[in-house]
């Protein structure tokens, strides 16, 4: 199976960051999946879990769940899927920025 990056944005958030608000983010997945189709699925499904209840940002967050877009999606080889760095984290931005 091949493996895919996606760099992803969300936006629809309202979390409390550095004393400000946060209204959206960028965020990276590194997806193994059958065909490009299912990757984008389960990249977009990783993020909203975390955003979800139970979710490490469900109790923070005080808007609604993060409405995802893809901004870039790179295929990559073998050796980047297993033995690359698996992102992960986030960048947050105001609703300012």
């Amino acid at each position: 199976m091949p493996y895919f990056k996606f760099i992803l944005s969300g936006r629809g958030i309202d979390l409390p960051f550095e004393g400000e608000s946060a209204a959206g983010f960028f965020t990276t997945r590194l997806i193994r999946a059958a065909d490009h189709a299912s990757a984008e699925s389960l990249a977009k499904e990783l993020v909203l879990s975390e955003w979800r209840s139970g979710g490490t940002y469900a109790q923070a967050n005080r808007g609604s769940l993060p409405a995802l877009s893809i901004e870039q999606s790179i295929p990559v080889g073998w050796m980047t899927g297993v033995f690359g760095r698996k992102p992960s984290g986030y960048t947050f931005y105001r609703h300012k920025d």
